[in-house]
């Protein structure tokens, strides 16, 4: 769907942009490059902008913002399991990377993460000017430390620091943002063509890491209680790790697997998006639509969905919350032990707000709602 993107050094050297370079580091997942948006809106006036990041950094976000360059690497300290395993890392592709980031010679480089290793990274970059949070003795990589009050604090509001200390404007009142209309799919629309008009609740129940799955039998107890009270087509995207199978016979329509960007235009369609903790979450967000999302070992202090319109259903279930993944127990006792039925009232509760606020169709609601139950 994409053409490939060049190597640095295949760039026109004819180049006449006058605007200083800024590298953007961002090495995660879908959610993490989803936040980074709250700054490159703005930046692409002042900077020309390069951003580093996973094969998927691309299609999410070059749509929204074509005039960004984009440079692929998998970084090994970001591996789930063996990232300090250094037999393993490709050293050869690294050092090549720096070689061609320091041949662009960046004004500036910046990452939102506490990770001593952006920084040196982008020390080793060559960038002049670095932007970062220290951590761990990181300071001195930095030649712009961004100091917080407190570490609670979400993604959002640290890239909103970062772009003031770059001196861009609008930061103040900066969020996530992605432009639905140019992921917009002919395919996408054959597959909407089949429901029948109600409002769309989207239904994703993957999550990269197995641990942040809310089971689906707690998922189609809930999907069988908003059908008895709201009125709405159901879209289900089974996850890429094979999550959703047993919730097909309760959907309107099962999506077959998608591209980035299609998962863009789907969720960017939906009147209410419902999910893990995962990146589907943020891009949802990202387009303007509200969203129900289950949290269990993460912070949603650092990670919820930004905007008011969101609901997070969480417990404190587990006292090693958050753990960020690396469970020390047999199951994830903060899923398993989420009951439907006791959070049931809270997320019916949500979704009539939602109503009387504008921010749902009132076709979601049923004619006759009853008793809430």
């Amino acid at each position: 769907m994409y053409a490939a993107i060049p190597p640095l050094d295949a760039r026109d050297p004819q180049s006449t942009s006058t605007r200083p370079k800024l590298l953007l580091l961002e090495l995660w997942g879908l959610g993490d490059l989803t936040f980074t948006t709250t700054l490159l809106r703005s930046a692409r006036e002042k900077f020309e902008i390069t951003l580093l990041g996973k094969d998927h950094a691309a299609p999410l976000l070059q749509p929204s913002f074509p005039d960004v360059h984009f440079i692929t690497f998998d970084a090994p300290w970001t591996a789930f399991r063996g990232k300090y395993d250094l037999r393993r890392w490709n050293w050869r592709e690294l050092f090549t990377l720096f070689l061609r980031l320091r041949a662009q010679h960046f004004d500036a480089a910046v990452s939102v993460r506490t990770d001593p290793r952006d920084h040196l990274f982008m020390l080793l970059a060559g960038a002049r000017s670095r932007y970062g949070i220290p951590t761990q003795g990181s300071e001195p990589f930095l030649t712009h430390p961004l100091h917080r009050l407190t570490d609670r604090r979400h993604k959002v509001e640290d890239w909103r620091d970062l772009g003031c200390m770059l001196d861009l404007p609008g930061m103040d009142d900066a969020g996530p943002y992605l432009e639905h209309a140019r992921y917009h799919s002919a395919d996408v629309d054959e597959m909407f063509a089949r429901l029948s008009g109600k409002p769309i609740l989207c239904l994703h129940p993957g999550a990269r890491v197995a641990v942040r799955r809310w089971p689906e039998e707690y998922f189609t107890q809930i999907v069988e209680k908003l059908r008895a009270q709201f009125d709405f087509d159901l879209v289900l995207v089974p996850g890429p790790e094979g999550c959703g199978r047993a919730l097909t016979s309760l959907a309107d329509l099962v999506l077959r697997p998608l591209e980035i960007p299609e998962l863009v235009d789907v969720l960017g369609r939906a009147d209410l998006v419902l999910c893990n903790d995962s990146g589907p979450a943020h891009i949802a967000a990202a387009c303007g639509r509200p969203v129900v999302a289950i949290f269990g070992q993460g912070d949603p202090d650092w990670f919820r969905p930004w905007g008011d319109q969101h609901y997070v259903v969480i417990r404190d279930i587990c006292p090693w919350r958050p753990c960020f993944d690396y469970c020390k127990f047999s199951e994830p006792y903060c899923m398993t032990k989420l009951f439907p039925d006791e959070v049931w009232p809270e997320i019916r509760d949500h979704l009539h707000s939602l109503i009387e606020r504008g921010l749902l169709p009132h076709e979601f609601a049923k004619a006759v709602q009853g008793a809430q139950t």
